[in-house]
């Protein structure tokens, strides 16, 4: 198991003392759809990292095949420029993300959620490791050893999980070096001033070099520009890559369909509307209306998902390939469904019963 599939127990307990902390304060530190969402998101992602684990340790060992360096593990000093190395690809693979609209179609799930808090943290875009392994590959290059960087990667994730929150406030001189909650709540902020600043993922110095860093300084508004309006994960995490591929289909010219995926979230080809960019302030956060048994469903049902993931998380290296992609499609209904009764939709329940019904079949593979 690696260091993410270890900590998620840590993960949970931390968000259960920002609840508490939350009631302590008087104030609703989460909400249960969007929760369910944030979740879902997440196991996506690593499922999907899980599946296509060939492909993304397959391109950074074939760079090491050909790296200047033999650097080995045991040095103190490779670690701390390892570490240092991994921070600075992250700042670009984020900042890019934030400015290419293929690559802000994998990265804009993370920002959908209209809350902030410690859930939103293990809210990811699924396709997202597709996107990022590309700004890693020089350190293959230099001659990094792939297990060195897989816990280097892992590690930086993980500092990243404490700063998704609104209950810790400035943290005096270390807002100079460090990526805080105050920064990233900037970061995740769509009010127009604080848009593309702070990416940075441990180090808060790489936005001040390069002119994208924000201080915290008015009231945030969380999401995108263009809201998602859903907690169905599947949506969520199709919606991006649906939306560029309408403009696409929509753009006049050739090469205007090809660049739609490649210019910046603002541009429009000629004689096409401009995308919204407009300041977002104190908008209305997306709500759905439910049951009680409805919820009750979702929350204990999803929960029962999830943990059937960590079990294939746990179980993945002796699966064969066609097995995990089996689970995967599993877990993609699973999403669907559970979203679709989430939301009152008709289709809901019949897609739940028929993956309830997988169900035994999925758990006596794993």
């Amino acid at each position: 198991m690696n260091l993410i599939t270890l900590s998620i127990p840590l993960f949970f307990l931390l968000m259960g003392v920002e609840w508490l902390c939350g009631r302590i304060q008087g104030r609703r530190v989460f909400r249960g759809p969007d929760v369910f969402a944030n979740l879902s998101l997440g196991a996506a992602q690593t499922v999907f990292t899980t599946v296509a684990v060939g492909l993304l340790a397959g391109a950074y060992l074939s760079v090491y095949q050909h790296r200047l360096l033999d650097i080995s593990a045991s040095s103190a000093l490779a670690w701390v420029v390892l570490m240092l190395g991994v921070d600075l690809a992250y700042y670009w693979f984020h900042r890019a993300s934030h400015r290419m609209n293929l690559a802000w179609a994998a990265h804009a799930p993370h920002h959908q959620s209209e809350d902030y808090n410690l859930a939103v943290a293990l809210r990811q875009g699924p396709f997202q490791p597709l996107v990022s392994r590309f700004f890693y590959l020089p350190l293959a290059w230099i001659g990094f050893p792939p297990a060195m960087f897989a816990t280097a990667a892992a590690l930086n994730t993980l500092y990243q999980f404490w700063v998704h929150t609104e209950l810790i406030s400035r943290l005096g001189p270390l807002e100079w070096v460090l990526v805080t909650p105050s920064h990233h709540r900037v970061h995740h902020a769509c009010n127009g001033r604080y848009l593309d600043k702070n990416h940075g993922g441990i180090l808060i110095i790489w936005d001040r070099l390069f002119g994208t860093f924000e201080s915290e300084e008015e009231r945030t508004t969380y999401g995108t520009v263009k809201p998602v309006r859903t907690f169905n994960p599947l949506v969520a995490a199709l919606a991006p890559v649906g939306e560029l591929v309408a403009r696409a289909r929509k753009a006049p010219r050739a090469l205007d369909k090809l660049k739609v995926w490649f210019m910046p979230p603002e541009w429009s080809p000629p004689g096409m509307e401009v995308p919204a960019t407009e300041t977002v302030v104190d908008r209305a956060r997306f709500e759905v209306s439910t049951s009680r048994r409805v919820a009750l469903y979702v929350g204990v049902v999803g929960m029962l998902t999830l943990a059937v993931t960590v079990l294939f998380l746990v179980r993945s290296r002796s699966l064969s390939q066609p097995e995990r992609l089996a689970f995967a499609a599993w877990f993609l209904v699973s999403l669907g469904g559970l979203g679709g009764v989430l939301e009152g939709k008709r289709w809901g329940p019949m897609v739940e019963a028929v993956r309830l019904a997988a169900a035994p079949l999925v758990v006596a593979v794993l």
